[in-house]
């Protein structure tokens, strides 16, 4: 029987540039530096700057400038290259720019994996995904995999080449057909190193950390626009 290990973090920051702030349960935010840890209720704002984070179950994740992330829920128990019954990670882009490659929570259980907006959420089939949610709605496009987009009044899935918009939480995920037949793109690079500059600025607002009910999710938060 393998060993049982928690992940001691959510996840940990690989690079940072520019001035971006982290901020967790005390609301209090603080310059977020390359190696620093990250945990369940953390908010990220990138500010002027990116952070490429690697998170616990090996996904990896790039934010562009002024994104807002946040980190609701996580729980992972390794058992030698698989995530264990009852382990998932439930996040919110709530303004901004992500892409990631997914790791092994989700890879065989796919309710383990969910990202929350204010439109929309995303899951994930094991997967390369980017995302970006502004003030037209949401939009995400599949680079390999398959994601599923779901919104009050259904969902859809993508396939690689594809993307879908969400304009509001009641419409219909809508495919983009323009995008269908792209080829695959490559995670990009790891943001080059550098050091953070960093000037404080006004805290960002308290985080709301969904815990994890008994072994199971429940699914992310959806928060009004």
């Amino acid at each position: 029987m393998p060993l049982l290990a928690w992940a001691d973090a959510a996840a940990s920051v690989v690079f940072a540039t520019g001035s971006p702030l982290v901020s967790g349960v005390d609301s209090v935010a603080r310059p977020l530096l390359r190696g620093a840890e990250l945990n369940a209720g953390d908010m990220i704002n990138t500010a002027d700057g990116q952070v490429q984070l690697r998170f616990a179950d090996g996904a990896s994740m790039s934010l562009k400038p002024a994104t807002q992330f946040r980190i609701d829920a996580f729980r992972f128990v390794d058992r030698g290259n698989r995530a264990s019954p009852g382990d998932g990670v439930v996040m919110s882009l709530i303004k901004g720019t992500l892409r990631t490659v997914s790791g092994l929570l989700g890879k065989e259980d796919h309710s383990q994996y969910k990202v929350g907006t204010s439109v929309a959420t995303i899951g994930i089939r094991g997967t390369e995904y980017g995302a970006t949610m502004d003030g037209s709605g949401l939009s995400v496009t599949t680079y390999r995999g398959r994601v599923e987009v779901c919104s009050e009044a259904g969902c859809q899935q993508i396939g690689p080449g594809e993307t879908v918009w969400v304009y509001d939480r009641s419409a219909k995920p809508t495919l983009e057909p323009r995008t269908i037949g792209v080829p695959s793109l490559e995670m990009q690079p790891a943001l080059p190193q550098a050091p953070a500059v960093n000037t404080p600025t006004p805290n960002m607002p308290s985080p709301s950390p969904n815990d994890l009910p008994g072994n199971r999710y429940q699914g992310p938060a959806t928060y009004g626009k």
